[in-house]
C-alpha cells in the first residue's frame, strides 16, 4: 500500500504529463470542473496528483485527471506530485484510484459503467468477479442484466454518451443507439427543446421508432421519410412552433399528431368512442374505461357511492346503459 509522504512530492512541468493516456482514468473527459477550478484558484492544490513515469521524462496520471485540468486551465505550469514505481500492480492502482474517487464525489453512471468495462476489457477481471466485488461500492444491483446494461452505456457512441441523463435517460440511449447519427440528433434536440422527462422520452422514441420502421417497410427503402419529414407531415412541427400553449402543451399535441399518423383506425375508433360515450350520459362519479388500444374484450366500470339509495340508482342507471345501442355500438369497435 502506498503511503505518500511530503518530502516525496515532486514539482512536475504540466507538459511532461500525458493527460491523453487515460490507462487510469476515472473520471470523464467532459466533465464539468469549474468549481474545482475555482478552489484551485483561491486554494491552490491540496492533494497532489499520482503519476507513473512511462517513458524519459515522460508520465502518465494514476490519480487527479480533473485537478490536472484544473491546473493547466490556471496557467499552472508545474504540478506537486506524487510519482508511483512502474512496477506496481496496474489493478491495484486502478482500485486504488477508484476508492479515491469514491471517497471525494458521487460517480456519474457513465463514470461506473466505464469502470466496469475496464476491469473487463483492459484488467481481464470475470464477470463473477465484477458483480461480487466491484458493483456494490458502485451502488449497482449486482447481477447480469444490470451489468450488461452499464457494459452497453460504456460502448455508446460518444454523442451519446456526452447527452446521458442531461437529458438522455441511459434506457433511451440504449434504444437509441441503433438510430443513424442524425437520427439521434434530431432526437436529442426534441428531448431538449421539449425539456422531456424519463416517461414521456420512452414514449416519443417508441412512437418514432415504429413511425420510421413503418415508413421505410411502405416504401421499401426508396424515397422513405426521414425523422424530419414525419415530423413535418403530422404537423407535429407547427404545434411545435404556436407560441401560445406551453411548452408542455405543445409537446402533448405533437405527440398525439404522431399517434394520429402511427395508428389512423385507432384515431378514428377513439373519435367514435368519445361520441358513443358521451351519448350514454354516464354521471361524472361513475369511470367507464374501454381496453387499451381497443384491444380485448373487457370493458372496467368503477364507481363510489355513500348510501344504499346512491347505489341503487347507480345500479338503475348502469342497467339502463346496457339496454342502449350506443353500448352496442361501442363493444363492436373492440
Amino acid at each position: 500500500m502506498f503511503e505518500p509522504s511530503a518530502d516525496a512530492v515532486k514539482m512536475i512541468s504540466v507538459e511532461q504529463i500525458n493527460p491523453e493516456d487515460r490507462f487510469f482514468a476515472i473520471s470523464l473527459p467532459w466533465s464539468p470542473i469549474e468549481q474545482l477550478n475555482r478552489s484551485v484558484g483561491r486554494t491552490g492544490l491540496l492533494a497532489p496528483l499520482h503519476i507513473q513515469k512511462t517513458a524519459e521524462s515522460q508520465f502518465r496520471i494514476v490519480m487527479g485527471f480533473r485537478r490536472f485540468f484544473s491546473c493547466r486551465n490556471l496557467g499552472i505550469q508545474n504540478i506537486p506530485c506524487w510519482v508511483r514505481v512502474l512496477d506496481e500492480d496496474p489493478l491495484a492502482l486502478f482500485i486504488e484510484a477508484l476508492e479515491d474517487n469514491l471517497a471525494t464525489r458521487e460517480l456519474h453512471i457513465l463514470e461506473k459503467a466505464h469502470v466496469l468495462l475496464k476491469l473487463r476489457r483492459q484488467f481481464s477481471l470475470t464477470e463473477k468477479a465484477l458483480m461480487e466485488d466491484f458493483m456494490p461500492p458502485l451502488e449497482i444491483r449486482a447481477d447480469r442484466f444490470h451489468l450488461d446494461q452499464y457494459l452497453d452505456l460504456a460502448q455508446l457512441p460518444r454523442a451519446l454518451q456526452r447527452n446521458l441523463l442531461n437529458p438522455l435517460e441511459p434506457d433511451t440511449a440504449l434504444k437509441l443507439a441503433k438510430w443513424k447519427d442524425d437520427e439521434q440528433d434530431f432526437f436529442l434536440e426534441l428531448t431538449t427543446r421539449f425539456q422531456l422527462g424519463k416517461n414521456k422520452q420512452k414514449q416519443l422514441f417508441t412512437i418514432l421508432d415504429e413511425l420510421r420502421a413503418l415508413q421505410k417497410q411502405e416504401k421499401s427503402g426508396v424515397g422513405a421519410w426521414d425523422l424530419p419529414m414525419i415530423w413535418q407531415e403530422c404537423e407535429a412541427a407547427d404545434i411545435e412552433r404556436n407560441e401560445n400553449l406551453s411548452v408542455a402543451e405543445r409537446f402533448g399535441r405533437a405527440f398525439e399528431a404522431l399517434r394520429r399518423l402511427r395508428f389512423p383506425h385507432l384515431t378514428r375508433h377513439e373519435m367514435r368512442y368519445k361520441a358513443l360515450k358521451a351519448a350514454l350520459k354516464i354521471p361524472p362519479r361513475i369511470h367507464f374505461e374501454a381496453p387499451p388500444y381497443f384491444e380485448g374484450d373487457r370493458f372496467k366500470i368503477n364507481f363510489s357511492f355513500g348510501d344504499p339509495d346512491e347505489l341503487s340508482k347507480i345500479a338503475t342507471k348502469l342497467d339502463v346503459v346496457a339496454r342502449t345501442d350506443e353500448l352496442k355500438e361501442i363493444f363492436k369497435l373492440v
